[in-house]
């Protein structure tokens, strides 16, 4: 399992593709896994703990939890962290 700082380094280097994506492609929703982006980055949300765009819904759940005052997914626990790690463990 990567460390936080790993994760993050991983996540954030997704932002330049999501701004610019190469021929079109909507990459899914770095936190959840799930193909909900919207094809204008600006459309979704701007995660609080990471800087990239993440679909709305984990926007939402980002906000909710930190209103509760919750702590957040760990960074090396969103989709796009556990889908890299489970590739190199193949």
């Amino acid at each position: 399992m990567r460390t936080i700082e790993e994760a993050k380094a991983l996540i954030e280097s997704l932002r330049p593709l999501q701004e610019e994506p190469a021929d079109g492609y909507i990459f899914p929703c770095p936190r959840c896994g799930h193909s909900r982006m919207d094809e204008k980055p600006v459309r979704n949300a701007l995660s609080r703990y990471a800087d990239v765009y993440i679909c709305n819904l984990c926007g939402m759940d980002e906000a909710l939890q930190d209103a509760k005052g919750k702590p957040p997914l760990p960074l090396n626990e969103w989709g796009m962290v556990r889908g890299f790690d489970e590739d190199e463990r193949n």
